[in-house]
């Protein structure tokens, strides 16, 4: 007796049914996105499971097929969940491990069907690969969409098989490996989809942020963090603000500025791209060149360090929104004394340390001006230590880098912040002599006038920011119930307020 298909061949592969199961976190910080909280705080890396979650189930459900999402928590996590996305029944992942869990998913849902499980952290889910998937489960026994961290997001099947989820282990870059090998030796035939992205590390965020590749990190401080991909077959640098040191709100957008100013000088990463617009990335970010060289060595690589600054002071520069220092010694008074007022007040202070920074702020106070005008202004860094420059073979091929605190101020203020011996001190354990700071001097006037009297005071009032300062971080560090993390900035600010480092800079003052 003929009839219809469906009525003669009722397991047919035409008639199965197509199931989709979606296999997600419950969104909670101290679970979600883990990888990520060295990079920003717990309730952002849960925000971006958020965003993505709901992306991705929208996408499934307009594909029409069964939507079943299995989630990691119980049914007290229903309702949060139904509040994200538009799903009216939930199911619960049960066993001890990931594969465990698919598994049991897979054979809870199998009733002559085709059924695709895939992650719900995947950042470039198109429907193509949705549909790709049930039509090639009409002539494999599995499917197989990669991530590119060497595991899989997305696998499908029209029966559960055990073996496919019995793997080694389910947290390394030998994943995909593992399951092919499975297959292959058990006679399953399979097909390989389109790679898929899931955001698990601060690189696969920056990835699907940017596009760029090969992101690799170059470095990182307390307020930013960079690093290089490729671009264009040129390797650059993306340099991401976490916060500000000057409590600017657009704090890269300040420093892009900067760069667009200081483009000219030759000596400065050029500036490309600013992005103050991102999808799940909680940062704003620029891009730059990418510069090669080292430290700077006070020993030897004054004559170019001093070429490099009278570059930056010789910049011209229009129209800006760079912050002035209309009076910078009152400024630097001001911070000054406040932050020594921390370690004053502090009923453990040592008596004789708190004698010399007294001394110091009396002789500062005296010698701030009651009326100062900026003599021929510029653009300066503000924070220049040897670790702000990068040396090449020659003066043509180093450069100036960290523009986060530029001013419009006085090149005097640069040259005394970069010769003060808090500054020096800090990295190098050095503290460059009368002569050594002359003979600099005599060596940055061939390319740029300077006044020796604001030089002077400039230095001074540098000094007394370095103790000030490293007076207030001892106590912070003193008094912190955290285990010690920088043992070496401990012993460093130690040393600024010991009694021979204090008598030592003390000449500055008198």
């Amino acid at each position: 007796m003929k009839g219809r298909g469906s009525v003669v061949f009722p397991f047919c592969n035409i008639c199965m049914k197509e199931k989709i199961i979606l296999f997600t976190r419950v969104p909670k910080e101290g679970t979600t996105k883990t990888r990520l909280y060295d990079f920003m705080s717990p309730a952002e890396a849960v925000n971006i499971q958020k965003k993505l979650l709901k992306k991705n189930y929208n996408l499934l459900a307009e594909t029409n097929r069964e939507l079943l999402v299995f989630h990691d928590g119980n049914s007290s996590d229903d309702k949060g969940m139904s509040e994200l996305i538009s799903c009216d029944r939930f199911y619960y992942q049960k066993g001890g491990t990931l594969g465990d869990k698919m598994y049991n998913a897979m054979s809870e849902v199998f009733l002559d069907s085709k059924v695709i499980l895939l992650g719900s952290d995947i950042f470039n889910l198109e429907k193509d690969m949705i549909e790709t998937a049930f039509e090639k489960l009409e002539t494999h026994d599995v499917v197989i969409n990669p991530s590119e961290d060497g595991g899989y997001f997305l696998i499908g099947m029209k029966k559960a098989i055990k073996e496919v989820f019995d793997l080694p282990s389910y947290g390394d870059s030998s994943v995909l490996e593992n399951l092919i090998k499975v297959l292959e030796e058990n006679n399953f035939t399979y097909y390989l989809g389109r790679a898929g992205l899931d955001i698990d590390t601060k690189e696969d965020l920056l990835y699907a942020e940017t596009g760029y590749k090969n992101i690799k990190l170059l470095g990182a401080g307390e307020y930013n963090i960079n690093f290089t991909f490729d671009e264009d077959n040129m390797k650059k640098v993306l340099r991401l603000n976490m916060k500000s040191q000057m409590n600017l709100d657009n704090q890269i957008e300040y420093e892009f500025e900067t760069l667009e100013l200081l483009k000219d000088s030759g000596v400065t990463p050029k500036p490309y791209k600013l992005v103050i617009t991102t999808e799940y990335l909680p940062y704003n970010y620029l891009t730059m060149e990418f510069l090669k060289g080292v430290a700077l060595d006070y020993t030897k690589d004054m004559k170019i360090a001093s070429y490099l600054l009278s570059k930056v002071h010789n910049t011209a520069f229009g129209e800006n929104n760079l912050i002035k220092a209309e009076n910078p010694f009152q400024l630097m008074y001001d911070e000054c004394e406040s932050m020594a007022s921390k370690y004053l007040t502090w009923e453990n202070a040592d008596d004789k340390v708190s004698q010399y920074i007294k001394d110091f702020l009396k002789t500062c106070k005296e010698l701030i001006p009651t009326e100062y005008k900026i003599k021929n202004p510029c653009i300066i860094n503000t924070e220049l230590n040897s670790g702000n420059f990068l040396i090449g073979n020659s003066k043509e091929d180093s450069y100036i880098i960290d523009w986060e605190k530029a001013l419009i101020g006085e090149c005097e203020q640069d040259l005394a912040h970069f010769l003060a011996p808090t500054t020096t001190f800090w990295k190098t354990d050095i503290v460059l002599t009368p002569k050594e700071i002359d003979d600099f001097l005599q060596d940055y006037s061939q390319y740029r006038n300077y006044d020796r009297a604001r030089f002077d005071r400039y230095l001074i009032f540098n000094c007394l920011r370095g103790v000030t300062w490293c007076s207030m971080a001892y106590r912070e560090y003193s008094e912190s119930t955290k285990l010690l993390t920088d043992e070496f900035t401990f012993k460093k600010i130690s040393s600024y307020i010991s009694y021979e480092f204090l008598e030592k800079i003390s000449k500055y003052f008198n």
